[in-house]
């Protein structure tokens, strides 16, 4: 439910953002931000998507504890795009976000 949620949160945001003149970085959002179906269809497929993912690794997690991580881990990401709309849309950098969330991703991901 939280992961349906943040993805409606994202997409209200994005639209909005957009609306007031932010660019779109995700370049295949950005092609469907002008068709308003398109654009929420595809939030749509990727909510259902990500559901999906969540609803296996649980079912997976009873024979193995592993797949209890899956979930948290996609919500976590959904949460980001959310959090930096939000801070872009009351009139706060979004750099903020990206200074916080990087050091952490690259020990996670061990980026050089």
């Amino acid at each position: 439910m939280i992961f349906v949620l943040l993805s409606i949160a994202d997409a209200v945001t994005t639209w909005l953002g957009v609306r007031l003149g932010f660019t779109e970085s995700n370049p295949f959002l950005a092609r469907k931000i002008s068709e308003p179906l398109l654009f929420f269809g595809s939030y749509a497929f990727y909510t259902g998507l990500g559901v999906l993912i969540i609803s296996i690794s649980l079912k997976l997690s009873k024979m193995s504890p592993a797949f209890k991580v899956m979930p948290i881990v996609l919500i976590v990401f959904k949460a980001l795009p959310v959090i930096h709309n939000v801070l872009l849309l009351s009139g706060i950098s979004g750099n903020i976000l990206a200074m916080v969330t990087m050091p952490s991703l690259e020990k996670l991901f061990i980026v050089p």
